[in-house]
């Protein structure tokens, strides 16, 4: 007899409101204690992929300031603990190598994956480029460096946006090609429901920036995608791919708005790519749960659940997540009970 495909059709309204709501994962409660982080990668010779050990390794702050410093190991490993949530460089410059000024996002997970490949350069001078990034950096006012780092600190710090507001504002009236403070702002309008005031940062951020900085490209797709506009949403989700390809949130940006787009095979690819860098961030296998669904896949399905309540096992959606899991297994039982062969009779 011919086994029977057990099928799933049903998709919890909540389920897929959860993954596509931004302040779920943004807004953080009231009252609540600090979250620490950590950020790992790897440092490795880009023409022979080799791990280069011993060499140093610095956390920035966008201002500039350090935020911690480690030393890669035998394997090329390097850490850093203790991070809160917010927008980082990591920057390395070693002595016969290009220098490294590599964009992170720590967003309530540790950031892991991260790979350096450090190039030799094609002249002993210094690129056109890091002299381009050097040179803005010195020509930041003083006023506008600290407006900004207090701005960031009440924003990330104090859990206070509408408090960060005036010191972006006053940052951008101290340089008005700042960039950095555009996004900030973006963000603080962000956590306080804004949208119409958050977009129109963000895109002022990526307008000044010449395309060229990962974070706005990244908030915008998911403010796009929370509003349906999904179609305006993929190309910014690629865009922040593109500027950085290590970031495991450019890939799951991508994957919300192919989910929204309805290209589940296309959004399951990004989904498991961004799984590859960041495993550990619940809310994508959630993400992973709804494609699955789609693509009528009951055994991954009950995989994404399980590993969704295992890493968040007090999360808003727990309740719904373990009802679809019960619905899946009683599914596949009754499916696998109508599909086994009838014994003949006597």
């Amino acid at each position: 007899m011919k086994r029977r495909r057990a099928v799933v059709y049903f998709l919890p309204i909540l389920l897929l409101i959860s993954i596509l709501c931004w302040s779920q994962g943004r807004q953080p409660s009231g009252g609540s204690a600090v979250r620490t982080f950590y950020i790992r990668g790897t440092v490795r010779n880009n023409d022979t992929s080799q791990p280069i050990e011993m060499l140093k390794v610095e956390l920035k702050k966008l201002t500039g300031e350090v935020v911690s410093t480690s030393f890669t190991r035998t394997n090329g490993e390097f850490d850093f603990s203790g991070v809160t949530n917010g927008m980082y460089y990591i920057v390395i410059e070693e002595k016969g190598y290009e220098p490294v000024r590599e964009g992170v996002e720590v967003f309530n997970a540790p950031r892991t994956g991260v790979f350096i490949f450090l190039r030799r350069p094609m002249e002993l001078v210094s690129s056109p480029a890091n002299k381009t990034v050097s040179a803005r950096e010195l020509s930041i006012p003083r006023k506008a460096h600290d407006s900004l780092q207090k701005g960031a600190d009440r924003l990330y710090q104090k859990n206070d946006a509408k408090g960060s507001l005036p010191l972006f504002q006053r940052a951008i009236a101290e340089l008005p090609s700042y960039y950095e403070a555009y996004h900030l702002m973006g963000v603080a309008y962000l956590r306080l429901g804004q949208t119409a005031e958050a977009e129109q940062a963000l895109r002022k951020s990526i307008e000044l920036s010449e395309q060229k900085y990962f974070a706005p490209n990244l908030d915008l797709a998911a403010l796009l995608s929370n509003e349906r506009r999904f179609g305006e949403a993929e190309p910014a989700a690629r865009r922040s791919i593109e500027l950085d390809q290590n970031a495991w949130n450019g890939h799951y940006e991508l994957a919300r708005a192919l989910v929204g787009l309805n290209r589940v095979d296309a959004a399951e690819k990004s989904a498991l790519e961004a799984r590859t860098r960041n495993p550990n961030f619940p809310q994508l296998h959630l993400l992973l749960a709804n494609i699955h669904i789609r693509k009528h896949e009951p055994n991954a399905l009950l995989e994404d659940i399980d590993t969704y309540l295992k890493l968040d096992p007090n999360g808003p959606m727990n309740s719904q997540a373990r009802q679809m899991r019960e619905q899946v297994q009683r599914a596949l039982a009754s499916a696998q009970n109508k599909s086994a062969p009838v014994p003949p009779k006597p």
